[in-house]
């Protein structure tokens, strides 16, 4: 087995480095500050930071959702035939406190959520270096599958007030034993498992720090008809047909297109007894 694959299946995640080139990373760095500038959705500021839906607003976004060398991190892990869900722009500014332990599956109710192999991946692309000092990522490994004491603590994640408490001594914010640290140089690309726990550290520099977060569907084509639809469920299709023809056809093979009628799997962020 791929060694890469191993770490992904057994502890939730794998490091690739230096996977974009200078120029996309530089274009990656203009779009991403535009977007985040401009930001005024209900998420700025809260405990997740800077955070904007990132799709199709500038050109350089769609050349990260279909570069090259991403699929062929995909094609190497043995996923040949994924599909794009979603991305964002998320912004640690100059002192933003940390994150909040969280993880990121939707689906806990379905047979998947027990699977060894992984439905939704994320994948991180930080624009510049990342150390604990402004910010980087902390995860804590093989809580993708086994369960953890945080996880009494998670409830909906995303979905629930921990975005806006000033309470830090919530145990969603406290230093874990089993926890560890990520550090990336600008152009690395971090592959994880959805369900893994990970967070970040505060921003002590007085310079922001970017991640552009990708969502993708592995093994799209395994899963069962109520996932599929689950996704479909909640992918911005719209933005998709605002695109030209030419770059319709570039994105096409990563569109999610399920075209069915089952009743979509219920969104649940809550693990719950098929994490063991």
């Amino acid at each position: 087995m791929d060694p890469k694959l191993d770490g992904l299946i057994k502890e939730g995640y794998c490091l690739f480095e230096d996977v974009l080139s200078d120029d996309l990373l530089r274009r990656l760095r203009v779009a991403s500050d535009k977007l985040l500038d401009e930001n005024e959705t209900e998420h700025k500021d809260t405990n997740q930071g800077n955070l904007a839906f990132m799709q199709f607003q500038d050109p350089a976004f769609l050349d990260l959702i279909t570069w090259p060398g991403a699929l062929a991190v995909l094609s190497r892990l043995g996923f040949d035939r994924p599909r794009f869900w979603s991305g964002f722009a998320i912004a640690k500014e100059r002192g933003e406190t940390p994150l909040y332990w969280h993880q990121d599956w939707v689906f806990w109710d379905e047979p998947e959520a027990a699977d060894r192999m992984p439905h939704q991946l994320f994948f991180m692309y930080y624009l510049t270096d990342t150390q604990v000092e402004n910010g980087c990522l902390r995860l804590i490994p093989k809580s993708h599958r086994r369960r953890f004491d945080l996880h009494e603590h998670l409830g909906k994640g995303h979905d629930s007030d921990i975005r806006h408490t000033d309470d830090h001594r919530h145990p969603l914010f406290s230093k874990h034993s089993a926890e560890i640290d990520v550090s990336t140089n600008a152009g690395d690309l971090v592959v994880g498992d959805a369900r893994l726990l990970h967070s970040a550290h505060t921003n002590q520099t007085s310079e922001r720090r970017t991640v552009l977060t990708l969502w993708y569907l592995p093994c799209y084509d395994k899963t069962s008809e109520r996932v599929r639809a689950g996704y479909r469920e909640r992918t911005n299709t719209a933005a998709l047909q605002e695109l030209c023809a030419e770059d319709r056809q570039r994105i096409a093979p990563l569109v999610a297109d399920y075209k069915g009628d089952v009743e979509p799997a219920v969104w649940n962020r809550v693990p719950g007894a098929l994490l063991r």
